[in-house]
């Protein structure tokens, strides 16, 4: 397996070898080294499980990230270093589609899972690019700072769902503005939100006024997503991306499904990564505004 989940055990497995690069025997010292992504390290019981296999298990890895391990052994006539990661994948991350969905589009058996950790891979990375192309689909919460001088400011994710905080910083004082929908505003420091287009409008008793001028002087805190609705066009070109990927990486020098002018040209897009024209189509009706980060 690639790919882990935080709170499982990963079972790592070494060859040692001797000096004439057969597997060693005799006796050893053979050490385990894992760093975790923050820099921890441990040392986890190793055993060995015969013809020079020694196997360790980390427990209940908890942090998400890339971790680190370094093997080492010694003895008469070895001396033996190895080193390696593996992938821990965060709680709660989201996915385009899921490994059932992809096995069947690219007609591969339920019963076979000698790919699974791979295509867990390419799900996670068309995960990360449809987000980049549509925006996110689970919510996420995230704090920006805009300029001021202006009346409206655009935010960077779109969709939005919801505006928890907007905030404004004039030399040394700071004012903390209220949801004043129109027909309903009670001061001068009211705002008025646009979800589908992810504006904010200032506003006082009504009108539209200018936020104050400065540079990152209004931070909004604001929950983007589409609470882990995803269309039926955005996951289908979810699983063509996958496929693409798929083909490229393991069916190398086979024909395209369809040939090259079904698969059609590919684009830049934001990322600087290549996507099919196809799985851009798909996600058109959905793609996130020009000209935003």
């Amino acid at each position: 397996m690639l790919i882990y989940f935080t709170g499982q055990d990963v079972r790592l497995s070494e060859t040692i070898l001797d000096d004439t690069g057969a597997p060693a025997t005799g006796t050893l010292t053979v050490t385990l080294t894992v760093t975790n992504p923050n820099g921890v390290t441990s040392t986890p019981a190793v055993t060995s499980a015969g013809s020079g296999v020694y196997v360790a298990a980390v427990p209940t890895v908890a942090v998400a990230g890339t971790w680190l391990y370094r093997w080492t052994a010694t003895g008469t006539g070895v001396g033996y270093a190895s080193e390696g990661q593996f992938q821990v994948r965060p709680p709660g991350i989201e996915q385009i589609v899921d490994l059932n969905s992809v096995k069947a589009h690219l007609n591969i058996p339920a019963s076979d899972t000698s790919q699974d950790a791979e295509l867990q891979g390419f799900i996670l990375a068309a995960g990360e690019l449809a987000r980049d192309v549509v925006g996110p689909l689970l919510p996420e919460q995230h704090t920006e700072w805009h300029n001021g001088g202006s009346p409206t400011i655009t935010l960077d994710w779109l969709p939005v769902a919801s505006v928890q905080s907007v905030t404004e910083y004039v030399s040394a004082s700071t004012w903390v503005l209220t949801e004043q929908p129109l027909g309903t505003s009670t001061d001068a420091y009211g705002y008025t939100v646009d979800l589908d287009r992810g504006q904010i409008t200032r506003r006082a008793t009504g009108g539209a006024v200018c936020f104050p001028h400065g540079v990152k002087n209004v931070k909004v805190v604001y929950t983007a997503g589409r609470g882990g609705s995803i269309p039926w066009t955005v996951r289908l070109g979810g699983l063509e991306l996958i496929r693409h990927l798929f083909q490229l990486t393991q069916q190398g020098g086979r024909p395209r499904f369809g040939g090259a002018a079904l698969d059609g040209e590919s684009m830049g897009v934001p990322t600087g990564f290549a996507l099919p024209q196809r799985v851009l189509e798909l996600w058109q009706p959905f793609k996130r505004p020009p000209g935003i980060a």
